[in-house]
């Protein structure tokens, strides 16, 4: 029962590829009928629907959820490379130029276009008509890679996310791998010629190291030596890999200073009774006091955010080269060996804000936007408030996140060739942004509970 393909439902619709191709089509429809929705009703008191669909079911379930459990599974029915890679096999297949072959340009994509607005335009993507629109944009941009550039480029260099479900997807259980027994004997090679990427999936258990798989599904159509199988949780992170991207640890820091740090500092410490002691909140008071007025800006969450950024990098990278001079370890051998321990801290803590908004928010908003979509006039009240005490056991994650990276990182520095009291010290030093982050979980409920 370890292969996924042999469940009853979710290995029924991924071992066909009819039914695989239907599923597609249904979340093909289910986002762009928030994008027409959103179009069409622009305000978000006449259309409930397209921000429920974008904001309390495609980030928090279709990504977060799926990361933390199935790895990159999101990219098996994403719509744009759904599309795409018809669009790939008519177009052109150029060679991406070389100064687009950088991960960065769809990451950075993703801070300046999304999470930097969060907090410093937070009504901004509130309205349906600005999401629908953002996200229109993206698959105008999306399908013009796919068209363009051979070999699903536009996946690995340009999507947003892209880099994001590649990285995170590392953390999940689930992954790829063939049936070693059969593959010494094949001389075919039908799993290579069948994937869009021309990945080698006989290697992944090999390098633990899925590369760019998208779960598509093709290499197993093609031959069915391939399984997909539940192992050990966070294994691609916390075992040997082979040919490690340095990427993925770019964006466990990056993701990690502008999702978990800057949302500590600015929702959870922001909502606190000691909200006006905190640094970030007396700067942007004080910027906003200067500065001429500009319309929805929030100074606050542009400080936090400055504020977390220089926090996370600082500790991290700084916390490396510590750890390299104390332990006389190359410095990129301690980055990308400690930096994957970083990991856990965002894809586990995420779920605890998913598990209490989903009660809070998410179910309700999405019950309403059914009910909007059907012409009823039901409304659908949240499951629970913050006044209820269980809600916050939800909180539990972020203690997990902690265990789990203290646990990988452990592991890593263990692969250093590191014991005794020069791993006491390794993950004392390279291990400070968890320990960082434990204190703000920790002072957070110290500042709800005694103020």
């Amino acid at each position: 029962m370890n292969n996924l393909l042999n469940w009853p439902l979710l290995g029924t619709i991924y071992r066909s590829p009819a039914l695989l191709n239907l599923l597609r089509v249904l979340v093909l429809a289910l986002f762009s009928s928030a994008v027409y929705f959103g179009l069409s009703y622009p305000e978000e008191s006449e259309n409930p629907y397209t921000l429920a669909v974008f904001w309390s079911l495609f980030w928090p379930f279709f990504l977060i959820l799926s990361m933390v459990t199935l790895g990159p599974m999101f990219c098996s029915v994403c719509p744009h490379s759904f599309i795409g890679k018809y669009l790939n096999r008519i177009g052109p297949k150029k060679l991406m130029p070389n100064w687009m072959r950088n991960r960065w340009w769809g990451f950075g994509l993703l801070l300046v276009s999304y999470w930097v607005p969060v907090y410093v335009f937070p009504d901004f993507l509130k309205v349906p008509f600005v999401s629908a629109m953002y996200f229109l944009v993206l698959t105008v941009i999306a399908f013009a890679g796919f068209y363009l550039y051979r070999n699903m480029d536009y996946c690995r260099y340009v999507c947003p996310i892209g880099s994001v479900i590649k990285s995170y997807g590392k953390v999940g259980a689930a992954t790829l791998k063939t049936d070693q027994n059969e593959c010494k004997t094949c001389r075919s090679f039908d799993c290579v010629k069948s994937c869009e990427w021309s990945l080698r999936p006989y290697l992944f258990e090999k390098k633990n190291n899925m590369q760019d798989c998208t779960l598509c599904m093709d290499c197993h159509h093609a031959c069915d030596s391939v399984q997909w199988n539940l192992g050990a949780f966070a294994k691609q992170v916390s075992e040997p890999v082979k040919q490690l991207d340095k990427m993925a640890i770019w964006v466990f820091i990056s993701l990690l200073a502008v999702i978990t740090i800057t949302m500590r500092f600015h929702h959870a410490l922001g909502h606190s009774p000691i909200k006006s002691e905190l640094p970030w909140v007396q700067t942007g008071q004080w910027l906003d006091s200067i500065m001429p007025t500009i319309p929805m800006i929030d100074w606050v969450g542009f400080s936090a955010l400055v504020m977390a950024i220089v926090l996370t990098f600082g500790v991290v990278l700084g916390s490396f080269a510590l750890t390299s001079k104390l332990t006389k370890i190359e410095y990129n051998r301690v980055f990308e060996h400690a930096g994957l321990a970083l990991a856990p801290l965002m894809l586990i803590g995420a779920l605890s804000h998913i598990g209490s908004f989903f009660f809070l928010h998410y179910a309700s908003d999405l019950g309403n936007a059914f009910y909007w979509l059907v012409g009823s006039d039901a409304t659908m009240n949240p499951l629970a408030t913050r006044r209820d005490a269980w809600v916050h056991l939800f909180g539990l994650f972020n203690y997990l996140a902690v265990i789990v990276a203290a646990y990988v990182l452990v592991k890593k520095l263990k692969q250093l060739q590191l014991s005794g009291r020069k791993l006491v010290v390794a993950t004392l030093t390279s291990g400070s942004m968890i320990w960082i982050y434990l204190g703000l979980v920790v002072f957070t409920q110290w500042a709800m509970m005694h103020h």
